[in-house]
């Protein structure tokens, strides 16, 4: 699952608001900042006392709310005029130094309630990202569980059969199953789109594999992947052609208890994706039935409009099956 939700939000946009106490000790703070640096540039910004006000009160207004917002455009106006506006020590205004300040309070507080309003609207989608995030993390986790329950339900049903070639086809089954729910419990969503780390994903694959597999027989499975992520439903089905490849391995290449090396190497080319499954084993034999799982994995690269080729090496046998990968935008992932 998503290790923490997304959202909607850029990163340096304020999450929720701060107290009552801080949020006007910092609008305080930023006004006088700007009166600050108004007062040490002088003389180049007389003829626009209240320029540098403008950002305090955006400032303020983004940072906290919309209090905050007209609070500073009460300070911006009061420090405007005492200290650059009139001279201080005169008790009225001229009416010509009254216009910049009237629209300096008109133009602000149209900037305040302008921020305070697409603050809100940002809240609300930041909310319901986050509220999806959370749904998607609940329905991938169901899925796991749904699947872990079928799984447990054909072992149960594999374990009170005494016929080994039922046996068989439901531990075959209860692979299969196993490789998706993998999937399912390595998925992330990241903006909306659900994505697997390959890698990862298949180095447990093909460790459960050889733990499940080998038994006494000292058979090593060896991954070579870069680090990469595809869509669920491309690892599901690199997932699916992996278990059966590395499966047939295991049944076919080895005789008795040797021992040996099943090989499986990723490659991406462009939007293709090359699956390769080599083994030292006793190589391909030329009048090899087609069974369950080689049917599966042609008909699952033919669906990515893909092939797969089986030919003999020196010292075993290489099957390797190319498909297409779904087309997926790039993704900022937050750190």
């Amino acid at each position: 699952m998503a290790d923490d939700t997304a959202s909607a939000l850029p990163d340096w946009f304020p999450r929720g608001v701060p107290s009552l106490a801080v949020s006007v000790a910092g609008t305080v703070a930023i006004v006088a900042s700007a009166t600050l640096l108004r007062y040490a540039l002088g003389q180049p910004l007389q003829s626009f006392p209240t320029l540098l006000f403008s950002p305090a009160v955006f400032l303020a207004a983004l940072l906290f709310d919309r209090r905050c917002g007209l609070l500073a455009i009460v300070l911006s106006t009061a420090s405007s005029a005492y200290f650059f506006v009139y001279p201080y020590n005169s008790l009225t205004l001229p009416l010509a130094s009254l216009v910049p300040l009237c629209i300096f309070v008109l133009t602000s507080s149209f900037v305040v309630t302008v921020t305070d309003t697409l603050r809100q609207v940002a809240a609300r989608l930041d909310r319901a990202e986050r509220n999806k995030s959370l749904l998607l993390d609940e329905l991938a986790h169901r899925t796991k569980n749904d699947l872990a329950i079928v799984g447990s339900a054909l072992q149960l049903q594999a374990r009170s059969s005494d016929d080994p070639a039922v046996q068989e086809a439901l531990a075959t089954a209860v692979a299969r199953v196993n490789v998706i729910a993998a999937a399912q419990d390595r998925l992330r969503y990241r903006e909306g789109i659900g994505q697997v780390d390959i890698a990862d994903y298949l180095l447990g694959l093909c460790t459960g594999l050889g733990d499940l597999l080998r038994g006494v027989r000292p058979i090593a499975v060896r991954l070579e992947a870069p680090t990469m992520t595809v869509s669920g439903a491309d690892a599901v089905t690199i997932g699916l052609i992996v278990n059966e490849l590395v499966t047939n391995a295991f049944k076919y290449a080895f005789q008795d208890n040797g021992g040996g090396a099943v090989d499986v190497k990723i490659e991406r080319e462009g939007g293709n994706l090359r699956i390769h499954v080599r083994d030292d084993g006793i190589g391909c034999a030329d009048d090899a039935v087609s069974g369950m799982g080689s049917r599966l994995v042609r008909l699952l690269a033919q669906q990515r409009g893909g092939v797969v080729s089986r030919v003999a090496t020196e010292t075993g046998c290489h099957v390797t099956a190319t498909l297409a990968l779904e087309e997926m935008p790039d993704v900022r992932v937050r750190p």
